[in-house]
Protein backbone atom coordinates (compact mmCIF):
# COMPACT_ATOMS: atom_id res chain seq x y z
CA UNK A 1 0.00 0.00 0.00
CA UNK A 2 1.20 3.40 -0.71
CA UNK A 3 1.80 5.48 2.59
CA UNK A 4 -0.89 8.44 2.97
CA UNK A 5 1.26 11.38 2.70
CA UNK A 6 3.18 10.85 -0.26
CA UNK A 7 -0.36 10.34 -2.10
CA UNK A 8 -1.92 12.76 -0.49
CA UNK A 9 1.24 15.09 -1.81
CA UNK A 10 1.67 13.66 -5.27
CA UNK A 11 -2.77 14.16 -5.72
CA UNK A 12 -2.22 17.51 -4.43
CA UNK A 13 0.79 18.36 -7.06
CA UNK A 14 -1.21 17.12 -10.03
CA UNK A 15 -4.35 19.10 -9.13
CA UNK A 16 -1.86 22.05 -9.22
CA UNK A 17 -0.34 21.10 -12.24
CA UNK A 18 -3.82 20.68 -14.16
CA UNK A 19 -5.81 23.56 -12.58
CA UNK A 20 -5.30 26.15 -15.40
CA UNK A 21 -7.61 23.24 -17.57
CA UNK A 22 -10.69 23.89 -15.31
CA UNK A 23 -10.25 27.49 -13.78
CA UNK A 24 -10.07 29.86 -16.76
CA UNK A 25 -8.77 32.29 -13.94
CA UNK A 26 -6.01 29.98 -12.70
CA UNK A 27 -3.37 32.90 -12.08
CA UNK A 28 -5.90 35.37 -10.25
CA UNK A 29 -5.81 32.53 -7.83
CA UNK A 30 -2.12 32.78 -7.19
CA UNK A 31 -1.42 36.00 -7.02
CA UNK A 32 -0.81 38.34 -4.20
CA UNK A 33 -2.54 41.24 -5.64
CA UNK A 34 -6.69 42.45 -5.76
CA UNK A 35 -7.15 42.78 -9.04
CA UNK A 36 -9.60 45.22 -10.65
CA UNK A 37 -12.16 44.33 -13.32
CA UNK A 38 -10.01 45.94 -16.19
CA UNK A 39 -7.07 44.09 -15.64
CA UNK A 40 -8.57 40.40 -15.50
CA UNK A 41 -10.47 41.65 -18.85
CA UNK A 42 -7.23 42.93 -20.69
CA UNK A 43 -5.81 39.63 -19.63
CA UNK A 44 -8.31 37.29 -20.33
CA UNK A 45 -10.87 38.91 -23.34
CA UNK A 46 -8.04 40.50 -25.18
CA UNK A 47 -4.77 39.13 -24.38
CA UNK A 48 -4.87 35.62 -23.45
CA UNK A 49 -7.07 34.59 -26.79
CA UNK A 50 -5.08 35.23 -29.46
CA UNK A 51 -2.78 32.31 -30.07
CA UNK A 52 0.67 34.13 -31.06
CA UNK A 53 0.34 37.70 -28.80
CA UNK A 54 1.48 40.69 -30.08
CA UNK A 55 0.09 43.02 -27.98
CA UNK A 56 0.36 46.84 -27.08
CA UNK A 57 -1.40 47.72 -23.93
CA UNK A 58 -1.20 51.44 -23.49
CA UNK A 59 -3.21 52.67 -20.48
CA UNK A 60 -3.00 55.62 -18.06
CA UNK A 61 -0.26 55.40 -15.80
CA UNK A 62 -1.12 53.68 -12.55
CA UNK A 63 -3.68 51.54 -14.14
CA UNK A 64 -1.78 48.13 -13.08
CA UNK A 65 0.09 47.24 -16.74
CA UNK A 66 2.67 45.29 -14.66
CA UNK A 67 0.27 43.68 -12.83
CA UNK A 68 -1.33 42.62 -16.14
CA UNK A 69 1.82 41.44 -17.63
CA UNK A 70 2.33 39.36 -14.44
CA UNK A 71 -0.64 38.06 -14.67
CA UNK A 72 -0.12 37.15 -19.02
CA UNK A 73 3.20 35.32 -17.85
CA UNK A 74 1.48 33.39 -14.86
CA UNK A 75 -1.23 32.32 -17.34
CA UNK A 76 1.25 31.73 -19.93
CA UNK A 77 3.35 29.42 -17.93
CA UNK A 78 0.66 27.78 -16.05
CA UNK A 79 -0.41 26.18 -19.62
CA UNK A 80 3.77 25.22 -20.52
CA UNK A 81 3.59 27.49 -22.79
CA UNK A 82 6.21 29.87 -21.66
CA UNK A 83 9.90 28.78 -20.22
CA UNK A 84 12.19 31.53 -21.50
CA UNK A 85 11.22 34.96 -20.77
CA UNK A 86 13.00 38.10 -21.36
CA UNK A 87 11.62 41.35 -19.39
CA UNK A 88 13.51 45.41 -20.72
CA UNK A 89 12.64 47.59 -18.82
CA UNK A 90 14.26 51.40 -18.47
CA UNK A 91 17.15 51.20 -15.99
CA UNK A 92 15.62 52.84 -12.79
CA UNK A 93 12.79 50.49 -12.97
CA UNK A 94 14.63 47.42 -12.70
CA UNK A 95 14.42 46.64 -8.80
CA UNK A 96 11.21 47.82 -8.57
CA UNK A 97 10.11 45.06 -11.34
CA UNK A 98 12.10 42.06 -10.01
CA UNK A 99 10.48 43.12 -6.47
CA UNK A 100 7.29 42.86 -7.63
CA UNK A 101 7.29 40.06 -9.55
CA UNK A 102 8.55 38.11 -6.63
CA UNK A 103 6.44 39.64 -3.96
CA UNK A 104 3.23 39.75 -6.44
CA UNK A 105 3.10 36.41 -8.21
CA UNK A 106 6.43 34.50 -6.86
CA UNK A 107 8.39 34.51 -10.43
CA UNK A 108 12.67 34.89 -9.29
CA UNK A 109 14.27 36.80 -12.65
CA UNK A 110 17.60 37.58 -12.85
CA UNK A 111 18.65 41.11 -13.64
CA UNK A 112 21.82 41.18 -15.85
CA UNK A 113 24.07 44.02 -16.38
CA UNK A 114 28.47 44.47 -17.59
CA UNK A 115 29.58 42.73 -14.53
CA UNK A 116 27.60 39.46 -15.64
CA UNK A 117 28.23 40.14 -19.38
CA UNK A 118 31.10 37.46 -19.45
CA UNK A 119 29.01 34.88 -17.93
CA UNK A 120 25.97 35.86 -20.87
CA UNK A 121 28.41 33.54 -23.21
CA UNK A 122 28.38 30.45 -21.09
CA UNK A 123 26.98 27.56 -23.04
CA UNK A 124 24.48 27.48 -19.87
CA UNK A 125 23.96 30.41 -18.50
CA UNK A 126 20.51 31.20 -19.83
CA UNK A 127 19.34 27.39 -19.45
CA UNK A 128 20.34 27.88 -15.68
CA UNK A 129 18.46 31.26 -16.35
CA UNK A 130 15.74 30.95 -18.02
CA UNK A 131 13.79 34.95 -16.76
CA UNK A 132 15.70 37.77 -17.80
CA UNK A 133 15.26 41.35 -16.59
CA UNK A 134 17.56 43.82 -18.82
CA UNK A 135 17.64 47.30 -18.34
CA UNK A 136 16.55 49.06 -22.31
CA UNK A 137 19.82 51.31 -22.24
CA UNK A 138 21.80 48.17 -21.81
CA UNK A 139 20.35 45.80 -24.00
CA UNK A 140 20.01 48.46 -27.21
CA UNK A 141 24.06 48.25 -27.17
CA UNK A 142 25.58 46.26 -30.03
CA UNK A 143 27.17 43.50 -28.30
CA UNK A 144 24.35 42.78 -26.23
CA UNK A 145 21.36 43.33 -28.39
CA UNK A 146 23.53 40.77 -30.89
CA UNK A 147 23.51 38.30 -27.90
CA UNK A 148 20.08 38.38 -26.85
CA UNK A 149 19.12 38.18 -30.52
CA UNK A 150 20.39 34.48 -30.63
CA UNK A 151 18.44 33.46 -28.25
CA UNK A 152 14.75 31.93 -28.96
CA UNK A 153 12.33 33.76 -26.46
CA UNK A 154 9.18 32.21 -25.34
CA UNK A 155 7.54 35.68 -24.14
CA UNK A 156 9.38 39.60 -24.28
CA UNK A 157 7.88 42.13 -22.12
CA UNK A 158 9.09 45.58 -23.13
CA UNK A 159 8.04 48.50 -20.69
CA UNK A 160 7.95 52.38 -21.45
CA UNK A 161 7.93 50.60 -25.19
CA UNK A 162 7.07 53.83 -26.83
CA UNK A 163 11.38 54.59 -25.83
CA UNK A 164 11.57 51.57 -28.76
CA UNK A 165 11.13 55.03 -30.95
CA UNK A 166 12.01 55.25 -35.21
CA UNK A 167 11.46 59.15 -36.86
CA UNK A 168 10.23 59.47 -40.22
CA UNK A 169 11.46 62.09 -42.50
CA UNK A 170 9.62 62.10 -45.96
CA UNK A 171 10.60 58.67 -47.07
CA UNK A 172 13.73 58.10 -44.77
CA UNK A 173 13.15 56.62 -41.48
CA UNK A 174 15.78 57.23 -38.91
CA UNK A 175 15.85 53.97 -36.17
CA UNK A 176 17.14 54.41 -32.84
CA UNK A 177 19.23 51.96 -31.01
CA UNK A 178 16.63 50.96 -28.62
CA UNK A 179 14.49 50.68 -32.37
CA UNK A 180 16.78 48.23 -33.12
CA UNK A 181 16.86 46.47 -30.40
CA UNK A 182 13.40 45.96 -31.22
CA UNK A 183 13.89 45.14 -33.90
CA UNK A 184 16.43 42.38 -33.88
CA UNK A 185 14.49 40.56 -30.55
CA UNK A 186 11.10 40.35 -32.11
CA UNK A 187 11.56 37.58 -34.63
CA UNK A 188 13.44 35.35 -31.92
CA UNK A 189 9.77 36.16 -29.70
CA UNK A 190 7.48 33.79 -30.16
CA UNK A 191 4.71 36.09 -28.03
CA UNK A 192 5.23 39.89 -27.03
CA UNK A 193 3.72 42.12 -24.95
CA UNK A 194 4.27 46.15 -24.94
CA UNK A 195 3.75 48.21 -22.03
CA UNK A 196 3.43 52.09 -22.72
CA UNK A 197 1.24 54.49 -20.72
CA UNK A 198 2.13 57.30 -23.71
CA UNK A 199 -0.23 57.15 -27.12
CA UNK A 200 1.18 55.98 -30.14
CA UNK A 201 -1.26 57.64 -32.28
CA UNK A 202 -1.37 55.15 -34.65
CA UNK A 203 2.10 55.42 -35.97
CA UNK A 204 3.31 51.69 -36.36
Amino acid sequence: AVPRDPFVLFTDALRMRLAHSFDPHYAVSVTQVDLLPHQVDAVYRHILPQPRIRFLLADDPGLGKTIMAGLTLKELKARKLVQTTLLIVPAHLQDQWKREMADWFREDFVIINRSLLNSLYADDFFARNPQILVSMDFARQDDVRELLAKRRWDLVIVDEAHKLSATRYGQKIFKTKRYQLGEAIAPKAHHMLFLTATPHKGDD
